[in-house]
């Protein structure tokens, strides 16, 4: 089956966000530190946040990185078939992420509250109930299918 000029465009953006995610968690240390002292030199702030936010964002970096490799994955996928229960627990990891990147902000809320902190806790909250709502409807989609290739 021909692949469409959609699904090649997304597979090459999630290549991409993956590989600059992947040069960005790594070189974290170095770009934070440019960060903080472009915006705050080094006054006590600085320091503050630099000794939170470094450790929290290298935690939530590998959800995220993994939440785009299980894209890919799913990805790959189509051209044999997508609805396979590999999808269905590919959804069902990746809602299980969002939650637990949900909770991770929160914790950030008692540090650092900001108003895109809170977003991004209803961002992920949303996206992660989205993902468990297309695992349910992929899990039934390959019941119907398993139950139809019996029946011919």
């Amino acid at each position: 089956m021909q692949e469409s000029i959609f699904s090649r465009i997304l597979r090459i953006a999630l290549y991409a966000i993956f590989v600059v995610g992947l040069a960005g968690a790594a070189t974290l240390p170095f770009m934070l530190d440019f960060y903080v002292r472009l915006i705050w030199g080094f006054n006590a702030l600085g320091a503050a946040y630099w000794d939170f936010i470094l450790p929290f964002l290298m935690v939530v970096a590998a959800p995220a990185l993994w939440i785009v490799l299980e894209m890919i994955w799913m990805m790959n996928s189509i051209p044999k078939g997508p609805f396979v229960m590999r999808n269905v627990r590919a959804l069902y990891r990746i809602g299980v992420l969002l939650i637990a990147l949900a909770a991770a902000f929160i914790f950030k809320c008692f540090f650092f509250l900001t108003v895109l902190t809170l977003f991004c806790v209803f961002f992920f909250v949303l996206s992660g109930l989205f993902a468990f709502t297309l695992a349910a409807l992929i899990r039934q989609s390959v019941v119907f299918r398993e139950e139809n290739d019996l029946t011919i």
